[in-house]
């Protein structure tokens, strides 16, 4: 038996029901992070193998925005994965778009982010994808399929690399940072200068790498010791940022800034030099944005 908060005390039959329900819920989830992990390793194969074909077709999107006949292929075979095992899903990709299910769960696909670098035959690409239920994460995952490096974070804020527990970064100093940069035509453009200085003046590297969800990932395992990006596409930050949080970083809560609508600011730090970097940066960055920290 047990007591309901304000409520009388209820008999074991409802709690069974409850726990059935729980249970259910729990193998939702479990469902939903095995085809996950298995889309993730599907992608990135396709995605290497198309890196290596000479003939890969690349089209222009826009100035500076390229898009691959992978990354169209590979958004269409994890959307149909993930709609023919979970018709009631919402989807969400950069090649196709889609809406977020305000109840149940969402997918956030990014066939391959940095698609410049892809299509270049530079190496720092990466798959992304990102599993939300009401609204908010509870999975991700960021393949690398070059290094065959699997980033992920489950539904109970542990982040691992290649099934092995990881955490970001402690550095000593933050002139001893590297923080990774990112940039696009939807802000101002003195923005980037402004950011590049501040970090030069307080003695911290930077590096400016080219696909966003794979430098997130690499703040989780503390290759980097921030990444910060004035607007992000929710296709390229969620799961980057989920698993940075899981592995104990400072983040922005992109969230609950309607980024799944319109794109937010992506900031993740190790707490240790997290408060002197959000006071290098200008708005939307300075003073107090919106945090969590676990």
């Amino acid at each position: 038996m047990r007591r309901h908060g304000r409520g009388p005390v209820l008999p074991a039959a409802p709690d069974r029901a409850v726990n059935f329900r729980s249970n259910r819920m729990n193998d939702a989830i479990a469902g939903r992070l095995a085809l996950g992990q298995h889309l993730a390793h599907e992608a990135g194969r396709l995605a290497l193998a198309a890196f290596r074909n000479p003939a890969l077709r690349v089209d222009s999107k826009g100035p500076g925005d390229v898009v691959s006949e992978a990354d169209l292929a590979i958004e269409k075979m994890v959307r149909a994965a993930v709609l023919d095992a979970y018709p009631e899903d919402g989807v969400i990709g950069e090649e196709f778009g889609g809406a977020a299910s305000a109840d149940g769960f969402t997918w956030l696909i990014d066939p391959v982010d940095g698609t410049v670098n892809f299509a270049r035959k530079l190496s720092y690409f990466c798959i992304s994808i990102a599993l939300l239920k009401d609204g908010g994460p509870i999975a991700a995952w960021v393949l690398d399929p070059v290094l065959d490096e699997l980033f992920s974070a489950d539904a109970e804020g542990n982040a691992f690399l290649n099934g092995a527990p990881m955490r970001c970064a402690s550095p000593s100093d933050f002139a001893e940072a590297v923080v990774g940069l990112g940039f696009s035509p939807r802000h101002q453009n003195d923005l980037g200068g402004i950011i590049v200085a501040r970090l030069f003046e307080a003695g911290a590297e930077n590096r400016r790498l080219g696909a966003g969800a794979l430098s997130l990932a690499h703040v989780a395992a503390g290759r980097l010791d921030a990444y910060v990006e004035p607007h992000m596409n929710a296709w390229d930050a969620v799961g980057g940022l989920y698993i940075a949080s899981c592995a104990g970083a400072v983040i922005i809560d992109y969230v609950s800034m309607d980024g799944l609508r319109h794109g937010a600011p992506a900031y993740a730090a190790a707490p240790v030099i997290s408060d002197q970097l959000l006071g290098l940066l200008p708005a939307p960055f300075s003073g107090s944005p919106l945090l969590r920290q676990k």
